[in-house]
């Protein structure tokens, strides 16, 4: 539990080329990238999905849906928005969004 709590802290690193994508969105003329689809955000999130919606995304009446908010040249100001039972697990192995 320890270990856990102590790697708790640090994220990892952005695991697709930044600058990669940076220079595409510049080419298309976008300056924020918003993510929805469940694939592309366990894609930019580093093959990271929420365990819990593994292979079912219904929660009663409402669906998952993640969401990564990529500014472009910026990635400090990324923003992940997942579900509330996502906590522990981004808590044991945070992602690079800060």
């Amino acid at each position: 539990m320890q270990e856990n709590a102590a790697r708790a802290t640090v994220s990892r690193a952005i695991p697709f080329d930044a600058a990669k994508l940076d220079r595409l969105m510049e080419a298309a003329g976008l300056d924020v990238l918003v993510v929805t689809s469940k694939h592309n955000v366990q894609y930019l999130l580093g093959a990271e999905r929420a365990i819990f919606f593994d292979y079912m995304d219904a929660m009663g009446v409402s669906r998952y849906l993640p969401v990564l908010v990529y500014p472009k040249g910026q990635p400090a100001k990324a923003v992940y928005i997942g579900h509330r039972l996502e906590t522990h697990q981004r808590a044991v192995a945070p992602p690079w969004v800060p």
